[in-house]
């Protein structure tokens, strides 16, 4: 079948935390027995795709689970688990399904998998990656089945690119996903030692019948050391004992190049660093406060000095990786307008927010984070540049990973007195860098609008710009909600990133960046995108 072709993007994810661990090798040739050595920035949290609101847990079962079409590495939708996503009128799609399936349990893969996949996300932490757009679903026979939307939504066959595909007996209750994924992918899942390490072998029975790709994956196992720590994981990298880290210190990306056993992959990514306010509390309920906080944040300094200069200014949310629905201009009026550094506004703004609470300074309060190192030096940064000056006395948490998400999407961290660092890892789509943080009804526990940012215009542009086919009126719409979310300040946007990772270069051959974090393993094997990744002598 011809790939499909679309002019806009897909769906993404809460960003994963940071670092990995390593030992292993590498084992030579690109045949039987070889493994792969990478890195986990985090511990996997669930294997269940509708509890998983973590980037890392999606990075790991990713080649275990499939869905119908996946999204390459130029943003086209290319056909996976179906074959054809055809649409029959605004409000249905018919989907046909590749024959000779089977799921890594043995049972056969049919279109009643694909509707017990999509109705088992409602009232889980992931609804919203279904429940947008689904209705209803009329399976005709085993390898057809027709989607009923309940309006229409423009994203679709990009929206169908999130979701993977499950046995039905994870929703009867008869499968039970917390013991381990199950899917149809090129990789089966193996073993997972908390902490450790998480490990998936070669599915031997995957559908792939050939051509420029080979049959089943070059590489028979790939082992995910847990690594927390960026220099660790730097060190396990040079001293041979993991073949490919994920995230490399940024100021260590220039030695790195320099390296000849070392190659340096990099890519502009879909996502942004964000320091999140809670607006249920004072003094941050005030929109002068924040913009003022929002002046204080040095992102130059904080590219330069953490990043090494990779990366650019991040003043609104949709990724510079979307040129249909951003542009330089575009984002730089966005700082000229509300969050440029710029000390001596920031101060005219905190005179004024402080003055209409009735607050003394200086006001104590904390940024809070997890243990990525980068994370935790821009955070560092900000937190000085507001003890600087008279009106804050900030200190620093760091929290283990998952510790750190359960704070955030608790439900009441914008009650809290203390600021968030996060990150946030979009899609293809400009919808997945707006809805989840800033509509209303995704407020937390919901999703991850952990600010609880509520604006009546906002929700409307978001849920008129997912109805509209037409590329020209969804640009309008998303360009109207980030002009409101930005003058509101709910959020100082910090640094669009740039998705890095340093492998050895005699041990892996083939491997591609992919922009989005949660697919960042994605071309290990992806017959549907020509890619495949091998091991070299070891």
């Amino acid at each position: 079948m011809p790939p499909f072709t679309t002019s806009r993007r897909q769906l993404l994810r809460w960003v994963g935390a940071a670092s990995a661990a390593g030992l292993a090798g590498c084992a030579g040739g690109s045949g039987d027995g070889t493994e792969l050595v990478a890195t986990l920035g985090a511990d996997v949290s669930t294997y269940d795709p509708t509890q998983a609101n973590d980037t890392t847990s999606r990075k790991a079962f990713g080649l275990v689970y499939e869905p119908l079409v996946s999204v390459d590495f130029e943003g086209n939708v290319r056909p996976t688990l179906a074959t054809s996503v055809d649409q029959q009128d605004d409000l249905t799609w018919r989907v046909s399904l590749r024959e000779g399936v089977t799921f890594h349990d043995g049972s056969d893969f049919t279109a009643t998998d694909v509707k017990a996949t999509f109705e088992r996300y409602e009232g889980t932490p992931r609804e919203s990656d279904v429940f947008l757009w689904y209705d209803d679903a009329t399976v005709r026979d085993d390898t057809t089945i027709d989607v009923t939307l309940s309006e229409p939504y423009a994203p679709f066959r990009l929206s169908l690119g999130g979701v993977p595909i499950v046995p039905e007996a994870a929703e009867t209750g008869d499968l039970n996903l917390s013991n381990g994924p199950v899917g149809t992918g090129p990789y089966a899942f193996d073993t997972h030692e908390p902490d450790r390490l998480y490990r998936i072998v070669r599915n031997e029975d995957h559908w792939y019948a050939g051509g420029d790709v080979p049959d089943t994956p070059p590489i028979e196992t790939v082992t995910f050391r847990i690594i927390v720590e960026q220099s660790s994981q730097l060190a396990a990298l040079q001293g041979g004992d993991i073949d490919l880290a994920n995230n490399p210190p940024t100021d260590a990306v220039a030695d790195l190049r320099q390296d000849d056993a070392i190659t340096v992959s990099d890519r502009l990514a879909g996502g942004f660093e964000m320091l999140v306010f809670p607006l249920a509390t004072e003094p941050f309920s005030n929109r002068d406060v924040r913009e003022g906080v929002s002046r204080l944040v040095p992102r130059e300094e904080i590219i330069e000095s953490v990043y090494g200069g990779i990366g650019q200014p991040a003043y609104a949310p949709i990724s510079p990786l979307l040129s249909d629905y951003t542009s330089d201009a575009f984002l730089q009026e966005m700082g000229d307008e509300h969050m440029r550094y710029d000390p001596e506004q920031a101060r005219q703004l905190l005179d004024a927010g402080f003055a209409d609470l009735g607050i003394d300074p200086p006001y104590e309060t904390t940024i809070v984070t997890n243990e990525t190192g980068d994370r935790v030096r821009w955070a560092q940064l900000v937190r000085d540049e507001l003890n600087r000056t008279d009106y804050f006395d900030v200190s620093l948490e760091q929290f283990e990973w998952n510790t750190y998400i359960s704070r955030v999407l608790a439900g009441d961290s914008h009650r809290s007195d203390a600021m968030m660092a996060l990150g946030w890892s979009g899609g293809w789509d400009p919808d997945t860098y707006l809805r989840n943080l800033f509509y209303s009804g995704e407020a937390t526990p919901s999703c991850c609008n952990a600010a609880h940012y509520a604006n009546d215009e906002v929700d409307r542009l978001l849920d008129e710009a997912l109805t509209t086919y037409d590329t020209a009126a969804r640009r309008d719409r998303y360009e109207q909600a980030q002009r409101q979310v930005v003058a509101d300040a709910p959020v100082a946007f910090v640094r669009f990133g740039t998705r890095i990772e340093a492998f050895r270069t005699d041990a892996v051959d083939g491997f591609r960046t992919y922009p989005l974090d949660s697919g960042e393993f994605t071309a290990i094997y992806a017959p549907w995108a020509g890619t495949y990744t091998t091991t070299g002598g070891g």
